[in-house]
């Protein structure tokens, strides 16, 4: 199963390394969770903290957005869809990017929602 939606995400996209994401800081609630993106590494915060690498990414062939990134730990997966567009949310207002992340806890598949923002 998860072979099949990473090899469904890169048979429709293309690489985006010359198109390359800024530092980008990311929240979320209900549930509460937090992203931070450094160029090949990641933080997840999503009821414990995981250092994450990024080893794929990908964007749809002829636009700059959606990207997506592969995120992946010892025993941890995710992946993270960015569009560019302002998001607001109960806490921020204003971002600059929208964030959806498919990832799990434990054996439950999770969706999580978000804003992102440029880190300086």
């Amino acid at each position: 199963m998860r072979f099949a939606l990473f090899a469904g995400l890169f048979l429709t996209s293309a690489s985006f390394a010359d198109n390359a994401l800024p530092p980008l800081s990311c929240e979320g609630h209900a549930p509460d969770w937090t992203l931070s993106l450094d160029h090949d590494e990641a933080q997840f915060i999503f009821g414990k903290t995981i250092e994450m690498t990024i080893p794929q990414r990908t964007q749809v062939r002829g636009a700059e957005f959606p990207k997506a990134l592969t995120l992946i730990a010892q025993r941890d997966t995710a992946i993270v869809i960015l569009h560019q567009r302002q998001c607001d949310t109960e806490v921020v207002t204003a971002y600059p990017y929208e964030v959806n992340i498919l990832t799990q806890k434990g054996e439950e598949p999770v969706i999580l929602r978000g804003c992102c923002t440029k880190t300086q």
